[in-house]
């Protein structure tokens, strides 16, 4: 069976701890398929330091090659507006039926699922792995797979503020990002 793991996110940059995260579910999955899914930012909602879509893919496309694996989905780029995560996966589930999907999140998001849009049918279609940074999960749902993994304190909105205040970033995005962030002057 056809495994696909789907990676979303704002990634406002994308960073060391997503370039992480990403190797680390890769290597524990070994899926057939790595999918990168930046969320749309809606010009409805209020958003902290908002940089042009192509700034964020083209970060997105440097870990990729960092990687050496991942396929970029605009799925949510292109729905644009208010886009549910149930609306994009059961999209890729109906296109491969056959396909055991998993989706990346992690503990802030699983403490919050039982909000999430639909989320009993969302469990019908897709396994979350959680990764579990300096958290121990106990799932008794078999929609949930815990993943322990390094624990790396980094965010975008520090690597924002970072650049804001003209501090360095280095090591906490990858270098070639570091140096795209740099080039166009981007969080300044």
């Amino acid at each position: 069976m056809k495994r696909i793991v789907i990676y979303g996110g704002q990634f406002n940059p994308i960073h060391s701890a997503h370039e992480m995260i990403a190797s680390e579910v890769n290597a524990a999955l070994k899926p057939d398929a790595f999918y990168f899914m930046p969320s749309y930012m809606s010009p409805l909602k209020e958003h902290h330091d908002p940089i042009a879509i192509e700034d964020r893919l083209a970060m997105i496309r440097l870990v990729i090659d960092n990687l050496g694996f991942g396929t970029l989905r605009l799925d949510e780029i292109e729905r644009k507006g208010q886009s549910y995560t149930y609306d994009t996966l059961y999209d890729i589930h109906q296109a491969e039926p056959n396909a055991k999907l998993f989706f990346i999140i992690g503990t802030d998001q699983y403490d919050q699922l039982n909000q999430w849009y639909r989320i009993e049918e969302l469990k019908q279609i897709v396994t979350f792995v959680v990764v579990n940074r300096g958290r121990h999960i106990q799932a008794a749902d078999s929609s949930i797979m815990p993943l322990e993994i390094p624990e790396m304190a980094i965010s975008s909105t520090q690597i924002r503020q970072r650049c804001k205040q003209k501090e360095t970033i280095h090591m906490w995005v990858p270098l070639n990002v570091e140096s795209y962030i740099s080039r166009r002057g981007l969080y300044g």
